[in-house]
């Protein structure tokens, strides 16, 4: 059977480029084939590229067919079924972010207005800049809701998919041409790193998804949003009652533990080795299933990635990290992938160098807290989920500028709503006021 090809879509425009890359599965069989752009269509995709106004309905359309229709001769199955044997992410959280990007596309709009300072007099707020550049991440459906929201504002935008998830951003496209959006708001070019900077470097606007080394490079342009590792954590300050375990494999364990708001690192008031040995003895009894099976919880991971993983695991046990759980790392699965069992990591150090690594599957390190410890031992972190009787402490770490989001009691860190910033706020990204008067409109 012939691999699909996946080229460059400029302006509804298919540009057929006759140097391809494979997609490989994690079982180590090619998924489709991919065409590389070279730097002269990202040239002409600029030139072309101009935003405009879209009517909210059209991205509720998008969202539904997005969700369920036959797009560019694709089923919504086999698009769920290329996307799980391509970057091993269960099949059940597939389908939970394409029924996510559905709902998200139907209220654009409303969490746009929600995000928003009450409206002013004289005052409008508009697109900082006419194109945005966007490097997307494959670890999940959902992080594509970002450039259909710069769609939205009015820009004009240019996807350069993951390398291991090309198909969700081609998707996404179809269903907003299908849905009505003038196709010369939208490109999408697969390609190299150096086409994702030369992409991030001429727009006006740019958002990656990455790494450390993608974040670093563009952490400090003032143009470029970064979205990288979350190394999000937990707070413990109580006793391990049922309900703070049940809320700490959650948070861990979730979406196969690949989002950015998975917790990485747990610190504790208590006795680390105790807490680590309870989760590790709950995290242990996950199943070990194909991520095409419906029931699998944990990604799969390709041989090669597997020894990866293994190694650096061994690297963290020979710094002094102490494992609880019972598997090193990833484990072979018939069909040649590698599930990625949870991995539970304990130290009596809580200023070991190597806190706060982060993996693509469960993994967590537990280390010690105390009342005495300032917060700004958390570091960088995206999500702290907070578990303590004291009332202040969620305001303080509020109060923390290295920490962007708190939630207490049990809510799971990820938890969204129109109104709720993610790591700052993206509309406010990528709008800014102006002020607009007229002797027609009051001001104050």
């Amino acid at each position: 059977m012939s691999l699909p090809i996946l080229q460059p879509l400029v302006g509804g425009e298919t540009f057929t480029c006759d140097e391809t890359t494979d997609v490989p599965g994690v079982d180590g069989a090619p998924v489709a084939r991919v065409g590389a752009s070279p730097t002269l269509l990202l040239q002409l995709a600029l030139r072309r590229l101009r935003g405009a106004a879209v009517p909210p309905e059209v991205f509720s359309r998008a969202g539904t067919l997005f969700a369920g229709a036959d797009l560019a001769g694709e089923s919504a199955d086999e698009y769920r079924r290329r996307v799980v044997a391509a970057t091993g992410l269960p099949y059940r959280f597939v389908t939970d972010g394409l029924h996510s990007v559905r709902d998200g596309l139907a209220r654009l709009e409303e969490s746009t207005a929600r995000q928003l300072p009450a409206p002013t007099a004289g005052v409008r707020w508009v697109p900082r800049g006419r194109t945005l550049g966007i490097v997307t991440p494959s670890n999940h459906v959902d992080p594509h809701l970002t450039w259909a929201r710069a769609l939205s504002l009015g820009y004009g935008v240019i996807v350069r998919p993951g390398t291991r998830d090309p198909f969700t951003p081609f998707r996404l496209a179809a269903a907003l041409l299908a849905a009505g959006l003038p196709p010369h708001c939208l490109t999408v070019l697969p390609g190299d790193h150096h086409l994702g900077e030369r992409l991030l470097a001429e727009s006006d606007l740019g958002i990656v998804y990455g790494g450390p080394a993608a974040v670093s490079r563009w952490a400090d342009h003032p143009r470029v949003l970064t979205r990288g590792p979350g190394r999000s954590a937990a707070l413990l300050d109580r006793p391990l009652s049922p309900d703070v375990v049940e809320a700490l494999v959650r948070s861990v364990a979730a979406d196969a533990g690949v989002r950015c708001t998975n917790t990485s690192v747990i610190r504790t008031s208590g006795d680390p080795a105790e807490v680590a040995d309870v989760l590790a003895t709950r995290l242990d009894g996950l199943p070990t299933l194909p991520a095409a099976h419906h029931d699998a919880m944990l990604p799969t991971v390709s041989a090669e990635q597997a020894a990866q993983l293994r190694r650096t695991v061994a690297g963290l046990e020979e710094a002094g990290f102490r494992r609880h759980s019972a598997d090193d790392g990833p484990v072979p699965l018939p069909d040649g992938s590698y599930a990625a069992r949870p991995v539970v990591l304990s130290t009596d150090d809580p200023r070991h160098p190597s806190i706060g690594t982060e993996l693509p599957f469960p993994f967590v390190v537990v280390t010690p807290w105390s009342a005495a410890d300032d917060l700004e031992s958390f570091g960088r972190t995206l999500a702290l989920s907070v578990f303590s009787d004291d009332p202040a402490l969620p305001l303080a770490a509020l109060a923390e500028p290295q920490i962007r989001r708190v939630v207490v009691g049990g809510t799971t860190p990820w938890t969204s709503g129109p109104e709720l910033p993610h790591d700052g706020s993206l509309t406010g990204f990528l709008l800014e006021p102006k002020a607009l008067l007229s002797d027609k409109e009051p001001t104050r």
